[in-house]
């Protein structure tokens, strides 16, 4: 995952600008777990109003960019993905620093795995995003209920919940993943990290519906 963080700076030249003649960029910026922090560094030359001298200029501006926790960034790279500039007047220069963020993950923790019977249908396996509270079981229609007598004596209950919820050794499972939606989030993001596409999810989600916030579920198989 990309992030672009954009700055905007105004350099001030006491002695008037008529001409950027050459500029550039230079960076000391350093990641330190979840902080970037060092400075940009600006110069080059330029041409006084009513001169043809050329002076050199440099300016150093300090950068702070904290990154989310939610994020993992031990194999993010920090670079400059663009830079821009332009005379505001006489005595300001413009510029404009994009730093981009490479290689960023959600770290995994914000990941819930679920083990549900092969035998469900998916329809069970739909989530109502509506609800906000955390997801850890997602419940299912057991095949053998439609088979139980609705006159069943109350003292036989025991015997029958032991028997329809015993653990059969010989079904097989698959593993789900329930992914929460947060800002920036993109369904491409998660086709390429979880490697699934668009109508494999579309059997588990509805996607013309999701925002910050929305549970994903995300099949994979139990290995």
């Amino acid at each position: 995952m990309k992030k672009i963080v954009p700055f905007t700076k105004e350099l001030v030249f006491k002695n008037g600008i008529s001409e950027i003649t050459s500029i550039a960029l230079d960076n000391t910026l350093k990641l330190d777990k979840n902080l970037v922090t060092g400075e940009f560094i600006i110069s080059g030359t330029y041409k006084m109003i009513g001169g043809d001298l050329e002076e050199e200029f440099k300016y150093n501006i300090p950068s702070f960019v904290t990154i989310d926790t939610k994020y993992d960034t031990t194999n993010c790279q920090v670079s400059i993905d663009d830079f821009s500039y332009e005379i505001i007047n006489e005595e300001k220069l413009r510029v404009n620093i994009s730093l981009m963020l490479d290689d960023l993950d959600i770290k995994e923790d914000e990941i819930e795995e679920i083990k549900v019977d092969n035998r469900v249908d998916k329809e069970y396996l739909m989530l109502d995003n509506n609800i906000n509270d955390n997801i850890d079981v997602i419940s299912s229609k057991n095949e053998n209920d439609t088979n139980i007598n609705n006159n069943i004596n109350i003292n036989n209950t025991k015997e029958i919940e032991k028997e329809l919820f015993t653990p059969d050794d010989t079904l097989e499972y698959s593993i789900y993943r329930v992914y929460t939606m947060k800002d920036d989030d993109t369904l491409e993001y998660i086709y390429e990290k979880y490697n699934v596409n668009k109508e494999i999810l579309a059997m588990y989600n509805d996607l013309d519906n999701l925002k910050v916030g929305s549970k994903i579920i995300i099949p994979s198989v139990d290995e």
